[in-house]
């Protein structure tokens, strides 16, 4: 089992090392696997089926998360931070949980973090890879002010099926928070924007069914 799980780290991150350099491109046509094909930045979440210690410095877009099944499905949360580019602060989530560094997909939000109809600068789009079977789930969710965690009332669920795998568009779902923060009794969720509050600390959720590999490209969108 070791040997097996050290030769899937090894050739992921040989995919990675050998992906190109990310830079700003406006995405182009659609190739056949549902993304565009454009400069992108590349992120893998690999699942694990136990703890397992990263060596310090290494590098690349990667995530490993804890490997749940069909039976069991387990947690782990990935952190996120604003900052000037896309980069895995820590990448070891065995341990229950990880850091992405991600840009402020809305930069020119005027309102008080909810979502007025901006569109995000830039798109993120996920696929399930690996052998067929498992899956995985993604909600997006906050911190607030008072230590209270909220989760959006939408999520984004990937599964491994035989056949090709495809990518998705779900830049809404992961850049945005649909939740209702009152306690009036009525159903109004409000849409914010991620990183659209400075007193909150934004966070993906990721619940693994067994999922081992989740690849996720994020394009930057220009004029």
């Amino acid at each position: 089992m070791k040997k097996c799980i050290v030769l899937v780290v090894a050739i992921v991150l040989a995919a990675i090392l050998m992906a190109p350099a990310f830079a700003a491109a406006a995405p182009k046509e659609d190739k056949g696997n549902g993304a565009p094909n454009g400069a992108h930045w590349n992120l893998n979440i690999i699942g694990v089926p136990k703890d397992k210690s990263m060596p310090e410095g290494l590098g690349g877009g990667v995530i490993f998360a804890k490997l749940g099944s069909d039976e069991v499905t387990v947690r782990t949360r990935i952190n996120l931070e604003e900052g000037p580019e896309f980069a895995v602060l820590d990448k070891d989530g065995t341990d229950g949980s990880a850091t992405l560094q991600l840009m402020d997909p809305f930069p020119d939000d005027v309102s008080p973090g909810i979502n007025t109809g901006e569109v995000a600068v830039y798109k993120i789009y996920i696929r399930a890879l690996g052998k067929p079977g498992g899956s995985a789930v993604i909600t997006s969710g906050f911190t607030d002010e008072f230590g209270q965690d909220w989760w959006s009332l939408e999520s984004v669920t990937v599964e491994r099926t035989k056949g090709q795998s495809r990518f998705s568009d779900e830049t809404l779902k992961l850049t945005t928070i649909l939740v209702d923060i009152t306690d009036d009794g009525i159903d109004n969720p409000v849409r914010y924007n991620l990183f659209g509050n400075e007193l909150w600390e934004y966070f993906w959720d990721y619940d693994n069914s067994g999922l081992k590999l989740l690849q996720m490209r994020i394009y930057l969108v220009t004029e």
